[in-house]
């Protein structure tokens, strides 16, 4: 292999600045870059396996949706976060800026429900909102959503809380349930008047931020789903909707927190948890962090859901019972502690091949490819031709072994094989490759069986 002469540095190539006249990121828009895109990807491929676990069916709706189909079914005021595509002939449309009303749509118009049984749906991609921008806080964000259709009982309040209590445990994030019932919409007709006339009585009504005060007449209950400070120290003093519940929803809640109470699951009844939407019924609920001494870690849900028994007919179908689950990806991935735990089980033993020289490059491609078909776990960077910079890359993402091939290596039939870990090398006949591999192989699996014994990340 060809060496540099000593005291001689590599060159270095200039970095790549961005003009002026480069046209910058969006406000509220992320990229991601490099090994973020590694974290990423294995959330979203954990959300697709929990999906399967648990028997739901996945579905695919368009980004692209009708403005009334949300306009409808959202939150008074709520359109002001739509993102809005002009269409032929004066056809409003919208960026979704959930999934949820997407889905109720396909199971309507491809009559999902004419077999009588309940539809467990599951659907992952980016949603638009046009919002504040804060931490945790994009304009376009990845949401995955879970919907149980046709579903009356308080078990599937129970099942959609355990897939995702089960999702963030395995990922190491440590939550506690926030969950409510806001009753049926007679309850919400009484509530509202008494939850009104409170805010209306001298001296509230002032301390309220702009928004709720646009929105005491229109909806008091979204005045609960504020999260400015002096609105939620003002609510601890508002009536609380569980006095003004029916027998029935009452039943219902208390079936769907003794469930909880069986499967060992955490929750904190939050009295004035309302989720913002004007389609929710009954029971609603959020999972929000914690830390470790089981204190609140922020003010952002990673995700929440509720039931929605009216949206279906809302959209033109019959009367069905319904209750949904969203969780948001990048908050998700925002509280991951150890995002190289998380995802070391799986890349923990990466085969990086290295070249220098075109010929080199020629027979490492051969060798990727063979070493991919008999199934290892092999990366490359054939488009350097640094053997320094393809040395940083397979650092950088902690492969454990690097095969270095150079031209004195093609000509005595021979590969480098360096532990990554502790920097020694050894000369490798180039055809006993494999078997060299497989033995170092057995000595990692032994390794890792040993740390996931009792280990938090055992099962990723």
């Amino acid at each position: 292999m060809p060496r540099r002469k000593k005291g001689e540095l590599e060159p270095v190539k200039p970095a790549v600045r961005r003009s002026e006249k480069t046209p910058s990121r969006l406000l509220g828009m992320k990229d991601w870059v490099g090994a973020e895109c590694r974290y990423f990807d294995f959330i979203v491929n954990k959300a697709n396996d929990f999906a399967k676990i648990y028997s739901f069916t996945p579905i695919k709706t368009p980004i692209l949706e009708s403005y009334d189909l949300y306009k409808k079914s959202t939150r008074h005021g709520a359109e002001r976060e739509f993102y809005p595509v002009e269409g032929e002939k004066n056809e409003k449309m919208v960026l979704r800026p959930e999934i949820t009303q997407g889905i109720i749509r396909a199971y309507l118009e491809n009559n999902m429900g004419e077999s009588g049984l309940p539809s467990r749906l599951f659907s992952l991609g980016p949603i638009f909102r046009h919002e504040k921008l804060q931490t945790g806080h994009y304009r376009e964000s990845t949401q995955m959503s879970l919907e149980i259709i046709g579903e009356d009982k308080p078990l599937a309040e129970a099942l959609l809380i355990t897939v995702a209590h089960n999702f963030f445990t395995e990922l190491g994030i440590k939550t506690q349930v926030q969950i409510n019932s806001i009753g049926t919409a007679e309850c919400h007709k009484e509530y509202s008047n008494k939850l009104g006339a409170f805010y209306k009585e001298r001296g509230r009504r002032s301390k309220l931020c702009n928004q709720c005060k646009n929105n005491l007449l229109k909806n008091p209950l979204s005045l609960l789903d504020c999260k400015d400070d002096d609105c939620i120290k003002l609510r601890e003093e508002a009536p609380q909707i569980a006095d003004y519940l029916s027998e029935s929803s009452r039943e219902h809640f208390t079936k769907t927190l003794e469930f909880l109470d069986e499967l060992n699951i955490s929750y904190n009844f939050s009295p004035y948890l309302v989720r913002g939407l004007t389609y929710y019924n009954d029971t609603v609920f959020e999972f929000w962090p914690i830390n470790d001494d089981g204190s609140l870690l922020g003010k952002i849900a990673l995700g929440g859901g509720g039931r929605y028994d009216s949206l279906v007919e809302n959209l033109g179908g019959v009367s069905t019972p319904a209750i949904g689950l969203a969780i948001g990806v990048e908050r998700t991935l925002a509280r991951v502690k150890d995002r190289q735990l998380l995802i070391k089980s799986q890349e923990e033993d990466i085969v990086f091949i290295a070249q220098l020289g075109d010929q080199a490059k020629l027979k490492s491609l051969q060798l990727f490819d063979d070493l991919r078909g008999a199934g290892f776990n092999v990366r490359q960077s054939f488009a350097s031709d640094s053997l320094k910079i393809q040395l940083e890359e397979a650092t950088a993402m902690q492969a454990k072994t690097c095969l270095i091939l150079g031209k004195k290596e093609i000509m005595d039939g021979t590969i480098l094989m360096r532990d990554m870990d502790s920097g020694a090398q050894e000369t490798v006949v180039y055809k006993k490759i494999k078997e060299r591999l497989l033995k170092k192989d057995k000595l990692i699996e032994k390794r890792l069986n040993n740390r996931k014994e009792g280990g938090l990340y055992g099962g990723l």
